[in-house]
Formats: C-alpha cells, structure tokens, sequence
C-alpha cells in the first residue's frame, strides 16, 4: 500500500511536492522532495515511516537557536544537514509559546498587528537579499544537483514548513518549470495545517478572556500569504533583473537547471 505522507501524526504539514506538470510538458517525480514542519516531535512509527519512503536527507533550515530549542529527533540511517537561512528567529510560527505571548501582548496586541504584515513582507525581502540566505540557497542547490537516483529522497524544512521552506519550494518548483499558479498553490497549501492549529487553541483563548477578534486578528499573522511570496519574487526582478539571473547567483545556470529536470522530473 501507497504510503500518505499527510497521515503521519507526529509531523505537520508535511507533503510531497511531486505531481505537479511543468510548463514542459513533464511531471515532477514524486518520491524525491518532500517539505515539512519540524521533526522535533517525530514519532518512531513516523520515522520509520520516512525511511520507507526513501528519505535520505533532511535539510534543516533554521537558525541554530531554533535547532537547540526544539531539535530535530534523529533518524538512523539518515542524514541531517544545517543549512539556515537567517541566523535568528524572524518568524511568527504557532507554537508552546504562543499562548503565553498573546496573554502578555494583549494590550499591544491589535497595535503591533499591522506592523507584523510589514515585517513578514521584508522578512521574504531579505531571503532573497541576505547574505546568509543567498550561501544557504546556494547550499540548497548544490545538494540537489549532487543527489542522483541512488541517493534517494530530500526532505527539507523549517520551523513551521510555512516560509522559508515554501520559499524554497517555490524555487525548487520554478526551476523545474511549474507554472506560477501551481507554485502558489502549493505555497498556500500551508494554511490547511495552520488553520487546524488555530482551531485547537482557539478554545483555550477564549477561555483567558482574549476576543475572538483578538484571536482572529492574531492569526491572520501566522498564515502564509500571496503578497509575501509575491514580495520575494518582486524582489528577485528587482535586483537581479529576473529569475534566472537570481538563479545564476546561486550557482545554477542553464546547465545546471537541466539537470535538476533530468533529476526531478519525468
């Protein structure tokens, strides 16, 4: 039987990029990149499970603060590489905390909101303009240009699985030729899962007297969004002129986008 990746229990918003069709003509294969929340709560019949998929290495993009707090729990037989993309945390994610910070911030809560969208849309800004971000990527690629068919799947991920990793994958996808509307169906495929962990604290909110308007308002914070992939995008025709000069900063040129192809697609 066909494993699911979206039953496994103890990962969140996990999924299997492949299926998509390119603009080619060709399918992304499925069983060779796989995006993800973190595995800091990885369950033993879950990594198992990852094995018999055929991951074979895992791609952390978190900061080392990140890994420390809530490290990735480990998996025999396979590899875990750091590979962050900035070196703190910039990103709002749902988490133990996340009660605790709405309960402190209540008074300034609504006040800091606006501004939060603001810093989301520079934060996708600078994962195209940071240094750190551009050898990160730069990293990224080059391991999946090294990976042939014997070496099996790569997972990657971040805290949430929401922006770093779908800015990745969004690349990851353009390079092999998806179309752009696809690509952000992907990218938003996110808020599925962010939407269920809204709804399991939502309760307990309201119960400490936080508004439902407070609680909706809060969360509009945590979903991913079409105008921060948008303001990645923007930024990468702004500075480098198009994707594929971008592209060539990272040390992926017409030669090396064919090979990721012959790699990834069929």
């Amino acid at each position: 039987m066909e494993l699911n990746l979206e039953t496994l229990t103890s990962i969140s918003n996990i999924r299997d990029i492949g299926g998509y069709k390119t603009t080619g003509g060709k399918t992304i294969s499925c069983k060779k990149l796989v995006r993800s929340a973190c595995l800091d709560k990885l369950s033993r019949k879950d990594a198992n499970a990852l094995t018999r998929y055929g991951i074979k290495t895992i791609i952390d993009f978190r900061s080392i603060k990140e890994r420390q707090n809530t490290p990735d729990k480990e998996i025999i037989g396979i590899n875990n590489l750091p590979f962050p993309i900035f070196d703190d945390v910039r990103i709002p994610v749902i988490d133990n905390t996340l009660i605790e910070r709405l309960i402190s911030k209540r008074e300034k809560l609504l006040d800091f909101l606006p501004y939060q969208h603001e810093h989301m849309i520079e934060t996708y800004r600078n994962m195209v303009c940071d240094e750190n971000a551009l050898n990160t990527f730069q990293g990224f690629f080059k391991m999946l240009l090294e990976i042939g068919d014997h070496d099996g799947a790569v997972l990657f991920h971040c805290t949430a699985g929401k922006d770093r990793t779908g800015f990745a994958a969004a690349l990851v996808l353009k390079c092999l030729g998806v179309d752009w509307n696809d690509i952000l169906k992907d990218y938003l495929v996110t808020n599925n899962y962010i939407q269920e962990q809204i709804s399991r604290v939502t309760p307990t909110l309201l119960k400490l007297n936080i508004s439902q308007q407070m609680i909706e308002q809060a969360s509009g914070s945590f979903l991913a969004k079409k105008e921060y992939l948008d303001a990645a995008f923007q930024m990468i025709d702004s500075k480098y002129g198009n994707f594929y000069h971008y592209m060539g900063k990272l040390g992926v040129d017409k030669n090396s986008m064919a090979k990721l192809k012959d790699i990834y697609t069929k």
